[in-house]
């Protein structure tokens, strides 16, 4: 049995037995990792507070043969409380981990990812411009693990761009007017020229872009639409999402 110390930040949890918890963790050294807690939902217990979600940690564990590594102590460095309190920036933090979880393999090391993880927390934790940091996350974190979307010119032709045009997620790009199918999605050059923007982007000049409501309605049907096509799976926190939009 070894001993590792690292950063982590905790993505999802699941009740084990009366009073341990499994936890899910996204490590700075050891990428996406899960830890047994014990005794973590007893009242008194000294790493209940770090074991919520979204909490930002230094974690030492100890690795045997299992696959669960057993936590022995956590040491919160930055809790995000604001967004924790808040419904609507908190179902914004459950999508980009849900997509952390979808998009990533499990104890494969990407501090990039790391670091546009714990970077996107903090934005959304002080800031309320949550569409414009949620689109640059999904973005990134697309172009970071291999998925960036072609936005050039057609991915099949390679036409130059016109204005009739189609994002198709399993050619992975968009296409022209003489090359999309039924399922491909609408899209305007201009959010594809946004979607260009973001991808290229330094946070320092992030706030200084604004997204329109057409540009976000096409990224909100567009990107989930591209990684659902990624994973083939559904995205569960998308559908709570556009519920909370509906509501407001």
């Amino acid at each position: 049995m070894s001993l590792f110390t690292t950063d982590a930040i905790v993505l999802r949890d699941y009740e084990l037995g009366e009073a341990d918890k499994i936890v899910l963790l996204f490590s700075k050294t050891k990428g996406k990792i899960r830890v047994v807690a014990n005794g973590v939902r007893k009242t008194k217990s000294t790493l209940a507070a770090g074991m919520q979600p979204f909490v930002y940690n230094q974690v030492i564990a100890y690795q045997g043969k299992s696959d669960l590594a057993k936590l022995s102590q956590c040491d919160i460095k930055e809790n995000f409380r604001v967004l924790r309190d808040d419904l609507v920036k908190m179902a914004y933090a459950s999508y980009i981990v849900e997509l952390i979880i979808k998009l990533t393999v499990d104890k494969e090391e990407n501090r990039l990812v790391f670091s546009l993880l714990l970077l996107t927390l903090r934005l959304l934790d002080q800031f309320d411009e949550l569409d414009l940091i949620v689109k640059a996350f999904e973005l990134k974190l697309l172009k970071v693990l291999g998925y960036r979307p072609h936005l050039e010119d057609c991915i099949k032709c390679n036409a130059e761009l016109g204005q009739d045009l189609k994002f198709d997620a399993q050619a992975g790009g968009v296409v022209c007017a003489d090359c999309f199918d039924v399922a491909a999605k609408d899209i305007s050059l201009g959010t594809v020229k946004f979607m260009e923007q973001l991808l290229k982007l330094d946070y320092k000049k992030l706030f200084r872009l604004r997204i329109t409501d057409q540009i976000n309605q096409e990224l909100l049907r567009i990107i989930p639409y591209y990684i659902q096509t990624l994973t083939d799976s559904k995205l569960k926190a998308v559908v709570f999402l556009r519920s909370l939009k509906e509501l407001s």
